[in-house]
């Protein structure tokens, strides 16, 4: 994300979305009550006052609104923020007090204003570094099927599965089946923009279409590592994550982090060797100790509790470590269970 303007004393942030992450983190920065302004269309008002015109030409206006719809959807490319506008140009187009929605998409610049808490700060903070973030793609395999998935600063993207259709049943039509797999998955990684390519797997099947994108493309095979997957399933992908096997090639992402700190951890915990705590009144007294070395915090849990806000400033101003789970991705939704926690710097004694 390019931001353009930040003050967190004066509720106010400028910002350009340059990828569908980018549309996450706003979604998850506007909240009911935000004022949101930037350009949009509208059909122009010659009904009765009060009414939206249902037919007519559709005019160019930026918009004030006071948010009270905000839905991200990533199948549409696009963040939709809908409430009353506040104000907007030019007058004649726009109606105070009237609904409207700012279909926010990939290249889209808006202002938000709203009292910003811990929680939007770290937010801006991440989408400021996943400009630079490393993206990678895992297409997992075997005889049978492929699934391919994306992984982003928000999350596991599970695209799609391709079956094979190569029954070694019918030894005529086998192998010009997988070819015609193999073909299938070669054009997916070729049209990826991400830069990393993680091909696994449970056999064989992952080596030879390493093979066969070799022979056909050296510079997208230059691209790939292979790795072990016990399944070709969409679980692979987290697997992948939580074993840590693709972490040299992910340490500015988000994603390895997260399940880095959640299996530190469970381990910590199961050891129950007083270096962690969890839940709200254990982890509100380890940060009045100063005893946090890492504050861990779901992201509903951020954007709604005030005590969970003030904790966030108070890590973050003695030097400690901030992890904000997304709840949408497998790491968030196993870190649900705890909803907050704390690794320490030393042990304490309640």
């Amino acid at each position: 994300m390019r931001v353009m303007h930040f003050d967190e004393a004066e509720g106010s942030l400028k910002a350009e979305a340059r990828n569908l992450e980018d549309l996450w983190y706003l979604s998850m920065i506007i909240t009911p009550g935000a004022k949101v302004a930037g350009r949009s269309f509208r059909r122009f008002a010659t009904a009765a006052e009060g009414e939206r015109a249902k037919s007519g030409e559709k005019k160019p206006i930026h918009a004030v609104i006071s948010a009270e719809q905000v839905e991200f959807s990533e199948s549409a490319n696009r963040l939709r923020v809908t409430g009353k506008i506040i104000s907007g140009e030019p007058a004649e187009f726009v109606q105070a007090g009237a609904y409207h929605t700012l279909d926010v998409e990939v290249g889209s610049v808006i202002t938000v204003s709203k009292q910003m808490t811990a929680f939007d700060r770290e937010m801006v903070d991440e989408a400021r570094k996943s400009a630079k973030a490393i993206k990678a793609a895992i297409l997992a395999l075997d005889d049978r099927k492929a699934t391919f998935s994306v992984i982003t600063n928000s999350g596991i993207k599970h695209k799609m599965e391709i079956e094979s259709g190569a029954s070694k049943r019918d030894l005529k039509g086998f192998d010009e089946a997988k070819k015609g797999f193999f073909f299938e998955l070669y054009t997916l990684l070729s049209q990826s923009e991400c830069e990393a390519l993680i091909v696994a797997g449970p056999g064989f099947a992952k080596d030879d279409f390493a093979k066969y994108v070799k022979e056909r493309d050296g510079k997208l095979f230059s691209k790939i590592r292979i790795e072990h997957a016990s399944t070709a399933e969409r679980n692979a992908a987290s697997e992948l994550l939580k074993r840590g096997a693709i972490s040299r090639i992910m340490e500015s992402q988000k994603m390895q982090e997260e399940f880095d700190v959640l299996e530190a951890l469970k381990k910590s915990v199961a050891r129950d060797d007083g270096y962690s705590v969890y839940g709200p009144k254990e982890v509100e007294k380890a940060v009045e100790s100063g005893a946090v070395s890492e504050l861990l915090v779901l992201d509903e849990v951020a954007r709604k509790d005030a005590k969970a806000q003030k904790m966030i400033r108070t890590v973050r101003s003695s030097g400690g470590k901030i992890v904000i789970f997304n709840s949408q991705d497998d790491a968030g939704a196993e870190f649900r269970n705890f909803g907050i926690a704390a690794r320490l710097r030393y042990k304490t004694n309640y």
